[in-house]
């Protein structure tokens, strides 16, 4: 005859390994965390190209303010998207659908700096010369980004 010792240490031994099946299974299937791929660096025609197309566009704006065909505002919103699509295609990431305070988090340097710029409350008091200046910012900025 079995001794009741040898019956309880199989029943445990049964239930530790049901256990241990039951979290292998469980982690299985779990969905993984998929870490965000790294941006693949830039070639350097891609980068000319990106970098051209980015200060013709704000050459444009700027154009178009001189000519009055866009407000002041107008022209402050298609600044401010022309630089977060230019980040956008410099790094790989997109930013053109983040916060400012979201982009600050990011630490992009004067580029939260410059968009903030562009949504100053005193759009009213804003002139053509702001802009301008603005706009020189902005292309300083497209020329020395690294």
């Amino acid at each position: 005859m079995m001794s009741s010792g040898w019956m309880i240490l199989g029943g445990v031994i049964l239930l530790v390994s049901a256990l241990l099946f039951l979290m292998i299974c469980v982690f299985k299937r779990a969905p993984k965390k998929k870490k965000p791929a790294a941006p693949k660096p830039l070639n350097k025609p891609q980068a000319f190209y990106i970098r051209e197309k980015a200060l013709l566009s704000i050459d444009k704006v700027s154009f178009e303010l001189s000519n009055s065909s866009i407000d002041t505002r107008e022209n402050y919103q298609r600044l401010s998207m022309i630089m977060r699509t230019f980040v956008s295609e410099m790094t790989g990431r997109n930013v053109t659908a983040l916060t400012l305070s979201e982009l600050k988090k990011m630490g992009l340097g004067s580029l939260s700096g410059l968009i903030e710029n562009c949504y100053a409350p005193e759009f009213a008091l804003k002139t053509q010369a702001d802009f301008k200046t603005d706009a020189e910012k902005a292309k300083w900025m497209v020329k020395t980004w690294s």
